[in-house]
Formats: structure tokens, C-alpha cells, sequence
């Protein structure tokens, strides 16, 4: 489903950002010396250690000397610090907001290094050669690790409390500030569209309109794509379910179609109307938006038992034409943004 509206103009903005040149500077040369001196003393069988982010389990105190002296500083739960790569016993020195103090280790632990988002439902095994699963993480859910140690194809990570392998191939990595958990309904669409339409405002709700509008004038439209969250039997469908995929995919094409045709609806139109042809229940636009969902990876209808009712449930989605050959390569070339 589409909804438009356009005011006509021809309003083109163009903005240059030119950086400045990088300039090092630095203190003015001098003259080189050095100074014996006697060594200060270091706390007892001091170690030196790969210099790791840490977080704090539990309120920690930071001190002057492993296990004594004065508080540098306080540290609350959950707040990173940094170590020097020195330890002593059972204590590490750590810096927190420019102090530098000793931590009883049974205070910390290290930070999360890396994290990963799950494609699809994947399993979580007890280690990177076996063949024991943990649990089931579901699909775009956002993992940490804190060793990032790889094996086998498969990476180390953390779920529901539990340290586990999860194949490489099931994970994408993203960015440190990506909150654990899994993604919203709203973000799982968002990423599924992302290669077609990153970046369109989504409205996401039950019982909502399945739609793509775009408004203003040229060179300031506004797009945005409204999708329904409601599945069988009113009940709340999975955003990454292909039915619900297909319905992305098919508002996301009408978005492709605005931008091929420069958001000359009556030449969309007239166009989507001619290649697709008749018979059809619905104008070529709609149709195509179809055919494009499928050459983006879209099925318009499956089968799947389901357990509350026991019944096998067949589904569909779109408006119901087929995609011959012409139509599927006309849809290819307006997805890859060229008008047909």
C-alpha cells in the first residue's frame, strides 16, 4: 500500500564540506640526557600483564598499595576501568577517570571487548568443538564477549548468564554501544530493510495500516513506511517471520520506486502499469512493489502447523499476482535504480 503527496518544486541543494589539512605539532626539539637514579620501591612480586578493560562486579575501592594505604577512589558497579598490566598477589592496579589505584581481583572482572548480533536463531554450545547446546539464542540478539576467543568457526560469547560458542557465520559484529538483548520489532524491520531503505522512519504497531508515503517537494521529501505487527489470529507476529518480511519488503520497494522515478507519481504509475499488464486485482505499482519483494528475497505465502490450535496454517502475503519473467526483471532494475 502507498500514499503520497507532492508539491511542486524544483529545489536542489548541494553542500561541500571541505576539511582542513591535518597539522602535527609537537614540543621543539632539544637536546637528549638521561639521569641514574635509584629505582622506586614496588609493591611485593609485582607482575607485569597485558593491559585489559575491566568492570567492577561490586562497589570497589581503589588504593595506594595492594590490599592497604589510602582510597584513591571509589568505583560503582558496573563501571569500567582500565589496568596498567601490573599485579601483585591477588590484587591489580587500575586507572578510573585518571586515578590510578590497586583492586582486590575478586572485585572485577574484564569488560565486554566485542559484540555480535545473531542473523537468525542460532545455538549457543558448551564449547567451540561440541556439539552440546546450551540454549537457543533467538534471532537478532546482541551478544558480548570479553575474551573475543575464536575456534573452530565459532566465536565465544555471553547469553543469559551462560559463557558459550555460537558459530561466526550466525553473527555479525557491531558496535560496543549496541545494547545487549534482543532488538525492538521496530529495529528487527529496520535491519531487515537496511540494504534497500536504511535510514526510512518506521511506524511500527498493531493493527496499523501496511503503507510507504512520501511527501513535500523535490530535493525535501519525507519518506516513511508504516507496518502492521499483527500476525495470525491478532496475535503479535515475529518481525523476521516471512510474512511479515514479505510486507517489509514490499513497502520498502514502493520507497525505491519513488526515488527511481524522482517522485513522478503519475509516470510511476503509468509505467508499473504497462510492464506489469493486466488481468490484475490491483494498479501495476502495487504488483511490482510484489515482484520486487521477491527478487529481494521475499516468499508471498507458506505453511506452518500451528501448536495452539494444532491446525497447519496457510498464509499469504501481497496482492495476489504472479511475477513472470518480464515482471521479475523489470523489478530487478528498479530495485538496482533504474526506471523501466
Amino acid at each position: 500500500m502507498r500514499f503520497y503527496a507532492l508539491s511542486v518544486a524544483t529545489v536542489l541543494a548541494l553542500a561541500l564540506v571541505v576539511p582542513a589539512p591535518a597539522v602535527a605539532a609537537g614540543p621543539p626539539a632539544g637536546p637528549a640526557f638521561s639521569v641514574s637514579a635509584p629505582a622506586a620501591p614496588q609493591p611485593a612480586a609485582a607482575q607485569t600483564l597485558p593491559r585489559h578493560r575491566y568492570e567492577a562486579i561490586r562497589k570497589t575501592t581503589l588504593r595506594s598499595s595492594p590490599g592497604k594505604g589510602t582510597v584513591v577512589a571509589a568505583v560503582a558497579r558496573g563501571k569500567e576501568l582500565t589496568s596498567t598490566g601490573r599485579t601483585s598477589g591477588k590484587y591489580v592496579q587500575l586507572s578510573r577517570a585518571g586515578k590510578t589505584g590497586w583492586a582486590a581481583s575478586a572485585d572485577i572482572r574484564r569488560a565486554i571487548m566485542a559484540k555480535y548480533q545473531t542473523s537468525s536463531a542460532t545455538p549457543l554450545y558448551a564449547s567451540a568443538g561440541s556439539t552440546r547446546q546450551l540454549a537457543k539464542i533467538p534471532a537478532d540478539y546482541t551478544l558480548g564477549t570479553r575474551t573475543n576467543a575464536r575456534s573452530n568457526g565459532r566465536v565465544k560469547v555471553e547469553y543469559a548468564g551462560k559463557s558459550g560458542w555460537v558459530r561466526s557465520s550466525r553473527v555479525a559484529k557491531v558496535a560496543l554501544g549496541v545494547p545487549l538483548g534482543k532488538l525492538g520489532w521496530k529495529a528487527s524491520a529496520a535491519k531487515n530493510i537496511a540494504k534497500w531503505c536504511k535510514g526510512v522512519p518506521l511506524s511500527v504497531g498493531a493493527n496499523k495500516p501496511n503503507m510507504a508515503e512520501a511527501s513535500g517537494w523535490v530535493g525535501h521529501m519525507n519518506e516513511k513506511i508504516t507496518l502492521d505487527t499483527t500476525g495470525f489470529g491478532g496475535k503479535k507476529i515475529d518481525p523476521n517471520h516471512p510474512m511479515a518480511v514479505a510486507v517489509q519488503y514490499h513497502e520498502c520497494a514502493h520507497i525505491m520506486q519513488y526515488r527511481v522515478y524522482k517522485y513522478d507519481f503519475a509516470k510511476l504509475d503509468r509505467r508499473m502499469d504497462a510492464v506489469y499488464g493486466k488481468p490484475r486485482v490491483a494498479d501495476g505499482a502495487e504488483h511490482m512493489a510484489d515482484c520486487m519483494a521477491v527478487a529481494m528475497g521475499a516468499k508471498l505465502s507458506g505453511s506452518e502447523y500451528d501448536r495452539g490450535s494444532g491446525n497447519t496454517i496457510t498464509w499469504f502475503a501481497g496482492y495476489g499476482g504472479k511475477c513472470n519473467s518480464q515482471h521479475m526483471s523489470a523489478a530487478r532494475k528498479v530495485i538496482a535504480g533504474k526506471q523501466v
